[in-house]
């Protein structure tokens, strides 16, 4: 996927646009020092990790407070973030991805992002809209991790991979919570988890 062709699909306005290529050519940068994302990724990167982030605009209103952990190399949250798209908390535990992050959010100019490093688990509770988190857990350990940090209302969004039924089979053990699911904009054996009325299992 082009440029062009992510901007049509998302219909964003250029200054996005001129974010996201400056995070682009920042995310090459950096990663021929560390590994950000697995390096046979990068030629599809407008596909593979902006768009892939990018739909879950198309999921949830803007405006919200966001908790994106696990954050890596800032996807989904800051790519929303430089969508403007909500206040958007990345939390990561790995100090150089975390001087990564607050590098992009400097050079970006983006007042709706905190880079936080530390746990999700550790964090005091965060009282989040939205939580999110991409490619770093099976599901019941995502939802164990973060459950403390939503309220009333609050939705967790995962995009998931083929093995989504199980995931979500798995953690109805240990949690009870309604959910929606929708396909994927990038993959069509993935599909996002939209979670709400999320607690614990009793016993």
């Amino acid at each position: 996927m082009s440029p062009e062709e992510f901007q049509a699909r998302t219909n964003v306005p250029r200054g996005t646009m001129d974010r996201l290529h400056r995070y682009a050519a920042l995310l090459c940068q950096w990663q021929q020092r560390m590994n950000l994302v697995a390096s046979s990724t990068l030629p599809d990167l407008w596909a593979r990790h902006f768009l892939d982030s990018a739909q879950l605009a198309g999921i949830i209103e803007p405006g919200r407070r966001w908790l994106d952990f696990g954050a890596g190399a800032g996807f989904p949250g800051l790519v929303l973030a430089a969508m403007d798209w909500g206040q958007v908390t990345l939390v990561e535990s790995i100090a150089k991805k975390c001087r990564f992050l607050a590098h992009v959010v400097a050079e970006l100019g983006l007042g709706n992002a905190v880079v936080v490093h530390a746990r999700v688990e550790a964090l005091p509770r965060q009282m989040a809209e939205v939580v999110t988190a991409r490619a770093t857990a099976a599901l019941v350990k995502l939802l164990d991790w973060s459950h403390q940090h939503g309220m009333a209302g609050t939705r967790w969004v995962f995009p998931k991979g083929r093995s989504w039924a199980e995931e979500v089979a798995a953690a109805r053990q240990a949690f009870r919570f309604d959910l929606d699911v929708a396909e994927s904009q990038t993959d069509r054996e993935a599909r996002i988890l939209l979670v709400t009325n999320l607690r614990r299992a009793k016993g």
